[in-house]
C-alpha cells in the first residue's frame, strides 16, 4: 500500500494545566457554540479553554471554576461564562465566579455510570441525562433544563440503563437543532443518538449500529464521523440516514492497523485518524484520509523528540492538537 509522509509544522504551544490527567474522560474534547473546547481538571479547579481561530495560538478564551466536592462527573461550558456539571445525585449550573445558579436533584448513579449536559442549540436550555425517579424504571431520562431556572422543559426516554454518556455540538449552522449524544452500555454496546431539541419537544432518532459512537467531529455542511468500538470501521455520514461512505480498517490501512481514539475532519477534503494495533492502547501513527473517500493519502511525520498518542483534535481548519502532560500543541501540514 504506498502513501506519502507529510511533515506537521508547529503553529503554537500552550501550557493547561490539569490537561493531561483529564484526557480520556468523555468532557475533555468538547463542542460547544461553534467551537472546539478542552476541559481540563486541577483538584478543585476546572478551567476550559476555547481554541482559537487564529492558528498561531492554542486558545482564545480561557475560563476557570473553583468548585467544592468530588463529584463531578461531566462538565460543560454554558452561555455567559457559567459551568454546568452532571454530578453523581444532581446536576448544577454555576455561575461564572462559582457561585450556584440551580441545582437539579435526581437518584444517584450507580458505579460504572454517569450522566451528561450540554446546552440546547439555541442557547436557552440545558440538555441532561438524569437516572429516572423510580429505580423500576428501565431506561435512563434525557431532560431539557431552563437554563435560567433549572425548570423542566421537555423529557424523553432513553434505550439505555446504567450507562455511560456524552454530548457534541455540531459544527454547523448556528439555527441547527440537532445534538450528538452518544450512550454506552459497557465496552462494546454504545448508542449514536441524534437529538433534536427545542425548547418544549425532544426528539431522538438512533445512527448507525449499536456499536457505533460519534467521534464527535461534523463539518459545516453537516457531515459528521462514527467510529466502530474496536476500531475495525469508519464511517461519514452526510445526514442522519445517508451513510455515504464507510472504510474498514483491513481494507484502507496497512500492517492490520485499526483506527483508534477519534478521528476527525481536519478540514473539508481530509481526516486526521490515529491509527494502530490495538485499540485500547495510546500508542498509534497519525494518518491522513481523504474526507469523501476515507482512503488513505498520507501519514504525518513528527520532529525528533515529539511522542504522540490517539488522544488528538482535529479542528476543522486544518490544524490540529496533540498532548504532551499538560502541554497543548497545536500543527498543521508542511
Amino acid at each position: 500500500m504506498e502513501y506519502e509522509a507529510v511533515p506537521a509544522q508547529l503553529t503554537a504551544t500552550q501550557e493547561l494545566p490539569g490537561v493531561g490527567s483529564a484526557l480520556g474522560r468523555l468532557d475533555s474534547f468538547l463542542v460547544r457554540d461553534g467551537a472546539h473546547w478542552i476541559v481540563a481538571r486541577d483538584g478543585a479547579r476546572v478551567e476550559a479553554g476555547r481554541l482559537s481561530r487564529d492558528t498561531s495560538t492554542v486558545f482564545g478564551v480561557r475560563h476557570s471554576w473553583q468548585l467544592p466536592g468530588p463529584d463531578r462527573l461531566y462538565t460543560t461550558p454554558a452561555p455567559g461564562g457559567g459551568l454546568a456539571v452532571s454530578g453523581i445525585d444532581s446536576v448544577t449550573l454555576h455561575e461564572a465566579d462559582g457561585s450556584i445558579r440551580w441545582t437539579f436533584p435526581h437518584p444517584a448513579w450507580p458505579s460504572g455510570a454517569h450522566g451528561a449536559c450540554a446546552p440546547d442549540p439555541a442557547g436557552t436550555a440545558l440538555l441532561a441525562v438524569v437516572r429516572p425517579a423510580l429505580d423500576t424504571d428501565p431506561t435512563e431520562v434525557l431532560l431539557n433544563l431552563d437554563l435560567a431556572t433549572g425548570t423542566v422543559l421537555a423529557t424523553a426516554e432513553l434505550p439505555t440503563r446504567w450507562g455511560t454518556y456524552e454530548f457534541q455540538q455540531p459544527i454547523g449552522p448556528a439555527a441547527a437543532q440537532e445534538v450528538f449524544l452518544n450512550a454506552a452500555q459497557g465496552q462494546e454496546e454504545a448508542y449514536s443518538l441524534l437529538v433534536t431539541a427545542t425548547r418544549e419537544h425532544l426528539a431522538i432518532t438512533q445512527v448507525g449500529d449499536h456499536d457505533e459512537p460519534f467521534t464527535g467531529s461534523s463539518l459545516p455542511s453537516g457531515a459528521f464521523l462514527t467510529l466502530a468500538v474496536a476500531g475495525e470501521e469508519l464511517t461519514r455520514y452526510d445526514t442522519p440516514a445517508r451513510r455515504r461512505t464507510a472504510a474498514k480498517a483491513a481494507v484502507v490501512l496497512p500492517d492490520e492497523l485499526v483506527f483508534m481514539g477519534q478521528p476527525g475532519f481536519l478540514d473539508e477534503e481530509r481526516v486526521l485518524a490515529p491509527v494502530g494495533e490495538d485499540p485500547w492502547k495510546e500508542e498509534c501513527r497519525h494518518a491522513l484520509l481523504g474526507a469523501d473517500d476515507l482512503r488513505l493519502r498520507a501519514e504525518v511525520t513528527y520532529p525528533p523528540g515529539i511522542e504522540v498518542t490517539d488522544r488528538t483534535l482535529p479542528l476543522g481548519d486544518g490544524t490540529w492538537l496533540t498532548f504532551g502532560g499538560d502541554t497543548v500543541r497545536r500543527w498543521r501540514t508542511g
